[in-house]
């Protein structure tokens, strides 16, 4: 009896447990593989949609206020800016409502205060000067295109931001206050002295010192740009247009809208600038390649990448291969934003 008691396993036994061991340790590595590869998926998601979110509702934030002029803000002959807007008997001024371009060249309000400035202008491609630029080097303001690309497009934005006189207590705007970011342009900083307009600029670049693709900001408040998301590869913008009055009937525009079109769709239609009503924003973004390679699955989940390239029928183009050797998440964000100071009522 006590030697059946100390008897030892059996070969087969000892194989037995073994394999049941190896079972249970397979089990929870690959519990932890997959746990472990699932909480990476989310950090790169969380890499790409943050950066994305913060710049995008930038974006949003400065449309909406393209093209602000604040009518009751006193100029520089003391007398609300509204009297150089509303004129009884000018027909061009009245055309800021009409839009018609066989009455005279389309304009906004914002482009009658500051000579040359519209609320947005873009570019399929890089823009020259900067922001500081336009205001420092005085009216009217020129704007302009460079080298164009097909990724990587141009945003610029206008619009009121402080009164002329900070002092007069009647003015519906309020002084700059960087705390709270009143006032100031995309990069928090306070607009020229002597000037009332904030000027942002939107565009991708590779700053030498990180090597990778960034969106950046330029603002009026000085020449040197800043990067607000990493990894941007895509910045692609179209432009809504409302169709122009009607010669002679007086019919306001914006009865009807023509389909996204480009930059230079937009600068080489009659009406021009002032008569973009919306923008649509498409952003192709991907994980930091220095970061390492995106988590175990990703790559053969998606094995192309998205682009904000547009087909003939105006869709989006099919995804694009991924190069040799890129593994990093990529992911496509887009938003359409109507410009809210666009004026399409006739005053008839």
């Amino acid at each position: 009896m006590n030697a059946h008691r100390q008897r030892g396993l059996t070969l087969i036994e000892l194989l037995v447990s073994i394999a049941i061991g190896l079972i249970i340790l397979l089990a929870i590595g690959t519990v932890y593989v997959n746990s472990n590869n699932l909480m990476r998926q989310r950090e790169d998601q969380t890499q790409l949609n943050e950066p994305a979110r913060i710049a995008t509702g930038i974006l949003h934030q400065n449309l909406v206020q393209a093209g602000f002029v604040d009518i009751f803000d006193l100029n520089a002959a003391n007398r609300a800016q509204a009297s150089a807007i509303f004129i009884p008997g000018n027909e061009a001024l009245t055309n800021l409502f009409l839009r018609n371009p066989a009455v005279a060249p389309v304009s906004s309000p914002i482009s009658t205060i500051f000579a040359g400035l519209t609320p947005v202008f873009g570019c399929d491609g890089a823009m020259t000067s900067t922001p500081n630029a336009i205001l420092t080097a005085g009216a009217p303001a020129v704007q302009a295109c460079g080298a164009a690309n097909a990724t990587r497009h141009s945003l610029q934005i206008a619009y009121q931001a402080i009164p002329n006189d900070a002092a007069n207590a009647a003015n519906s705007l309020i002084a700059a206050n960087p705390a709270v970011g009143v006032g100031v342009d995309c990069l928090q900083q306070n607009v020229p002295a002597g000037t009332t307009f904030v000027i942002n600029r939107f565009f991708v670049e590779v700053p030498a010192a990180e090597g990778i693709p960034q969106l950046r900001c330029a603002g009026s408040g000085n020449n040197q740009a800043q990067s607000m998301a990493p990894g941007v590869e895509e910045f692609i913008l179209r432009y809504q247009m409302s169709a122009p009055g009607a010669p002679g009937a007086a019919v306001a525009a914006g009865g009807g809208q023509a389909q996204y079109v480009s930059a230079a769709a937009v600068a080489a239609s009659v009406q021009g600038w002032s008569a973009v009503t919306a923008v649509e924003i498409c952003i192709v973004s991907a994980t930091d390649a220095t970061r390492g390679a995106a988590a175990q699955g990703t790559t053969v989940l998606q094995p192309t990448r998205p682009t904000c390239q547009r087909n003939a029928a105006g869709g989006f183009a099919p995804n694009i291969a991924r190069a040799a050797g890129d593994n990093r998440l990529w992911k496509r964000f887009t938003s359409v934003v109507s410009l809210r100071n666009a004026v399409y009522a006739t005053p008839l």
